[in-house]
């Protein structure tokens, strides 16, 4: 496995524990996520290093999410990039559409990362979102 691929690999576990002081420890201080439109994002938007970090605290407060899971799957580095296809499921914390406290929220994910001195500078993610509107 590449050093870019194991960084990757490293920074995904740690968003999925909710580790802000591990995520800050692997991310540049320039970072940015770009989401683009999906179904919890339907104008996407792109988020700065303050942003990103605020957002994980948040998240850890685990009002939302009682846990989430990140499955990797096929990964590809190519020079300074590394993509990564997987799978993520939230498991609620509240109710949301038709998913109740304890169903999971599930989304298969394409992630590119842009890796800059050894630490991740941008994300960019295509996050497809499986239904989960009321019925």
């Amino acid at each position: 496995m590449s050093g870019n691929i194991d960084l990757v690999r490293r920074y995904v576990a740690a968003v999925e524990r909710f580790d802000l002081d591990e995520v800050d420890k692997l991310i540049d201080v320039g970072m940015t996520f770009e989401e683009l439109p999906n179904r919890i994002r339907p104008a996407g938007g792109t988020d700065d290093h303050a942003a990103i970090l605020a957002g994980l605290a948040r998240a850890g407060e685990r009002k939302v999410l009682s846990s989430q899971t990140y499955v990797l799957g096929d990964m590809v580095e190519a020079g300074d990039r590394v993509i990564a296809e997987g799978r993520w499921e939230g498991t609620m914390a509240v109710s949301v559409g038709r998913l109740q406290v304890g169903d999971k929220m599930v989304a298969h994910l394409c992630m590119i990362f842009g890796i800059r001195d050894g630490k991740i500078a941008w994300q960019r993610n295509y996050d497809c979102y499986e239904d989960f509107s009321a019925k």
